[in-house]
């Protein structure tokens, strides 16, 4: 099963399509690990559906990226070079703004700590600005886990706010994404702009690129290259994770039926792994081993714990298509199966 498999799957499920019908949505980061399936998505249902959704896509290199859906599918995305830390200008109507564009791993987070935060606060301003201007019908906003900071071992929902040691540069991941909530909710409040915001565990999925350096990403591009897997840790972190499919679905979900003003945590929240589970699991679809080479990675997050409640979103009806463990086989073997193409094999 290919990522356009997974993609169809969510384009099918029975959400307020209706309300995006014809419409034209900004997408920041457009071109980035979710916002191309987010694209893909609205692809196949303009494909199957006939729903006429058209896209803006704002990156900073302005290219296409492959998107999952068939090359014979017409796109509805229009791609445009941008760097959202400026003004963003649009011409025409824009029904919806979704702000995705963030530095989203740790290596960027200890390269650019200053990047980091400013295009997520920034970004989120400049985006906030076009959907006032625009009118828009709904601003969604990217935030992360992250904003938790320390959590205890049981799932935490959206009215819990943990210690994050501000006094870091590694916070101004953590610390950008909630000022960035906390502007949404202030042009909200000045400005009348309807937002809403999903709160994204750990993703992972199958169209990563090369460059992520999250230990998920690292774990399965091992395992897919036939290499062991490398703990540089003890392994006993316990977190939230979400398959790419699964956090597209929870996007849709709040952006059409999603209450004002609130935000949704979105994970695949019926199991939490360790770090260590993850791993071993991977390493047995493989048959590949896990080594253990302790040592810091710069950048990476210092919560323990990170479980997320997902009660609240499951009252708009979202469920994860996919439990954890057929996510990382699927996601591997994809990977595996890209690997053997570009070889030849």
């Amino acid at each position: 099963m290919d990522i356009y498999e997974d993609l169809k799957k969510v384009a099918a499920l029975p959400y307020r399509w209706d309300k995006l019908a014809g419409s034209r949505i900004a997408i920041s980061g457009g071109t980035g690990f979710l916002g191309s399936a987010l694209i893909g998505v609205f692809n196949i249902r303009n494909a199957l559906y006939n729903d006429d959704i058209r896209v803006v896509s704002l990156s900073r290199s302005g290219k296409k990226r492959d998107d999952g859906a068939p090359n014979d599918y017409k796109s509805c995305a229009q791609y445009i070079a941008a760097d959202v830390t400026h003004p963003v200008r649009i011409d025409g109507k824009v029904d919806y703004v979704i702000h995705l564009a963030s530095n989203t791993h740790p290596a960027q987070y200890a390269l650019d700590p200053v990047g980091t935060i400013t295009g997520n606060v920034l970004g989120a301003d400049n985006l906030l600005r076009l959907a006032a201007e625009k009118q828009a019908k709904r601003f969604l906003l990217a935030s992360s886990v992250e904003i938790y900071g320390s959590c205890p071992l049981r799932p935490v929902d959206e009215s819990y706010c943990g210690y994050i040691d501000c006094n870091t540069a590694r916070a101004g991941y953590n610390e950008a994404k909630r000022l960035s909530e906390s502007l949404a909710r202030s042009y909200e409040s000045q400005y009348g702009v309807d937002v809403a915001i999903v709160r994204l565990a750990r993703c992972f999925g199958p169209d990563f690129t090369k460059k992520d350096t999250k230990v998920m990403a690292q774990f399965l591009r091992c395992a897919a290259e036939g290499q062991d897997i490398v703990l540089k840790s003890q392994g006993t972190q316990r977190y939230s994770y979400c398959y790419y499919a699964d956090a597209v679905s929870g996007m849709i979900a709040v952006l059409t039926d999603g209450k004002s003003g609130e935000a949704y945590n979105v994970a695949d929240d019926d199991e939490g792994f360790s770090l260590r589970d993850f791993a071993e699991y991977i390493a047995l679809i493989a048959g590949c081993g896990v080594r253990e080479e302790f040592s810091h990675q710069p950048g990476s997050s210092a919560a323990v714990n990170a479980l997320l409640d997902c009660g609240k979103i499951k009252q708009l009806g979202f469920r994860p298509l996919f439990t954890l463990r057929q996510a990382l086989k699927k996601t591997y073997e994809i990977l595996v199966k890209h690997n053997d193409d570009r070889e030849g094999r």
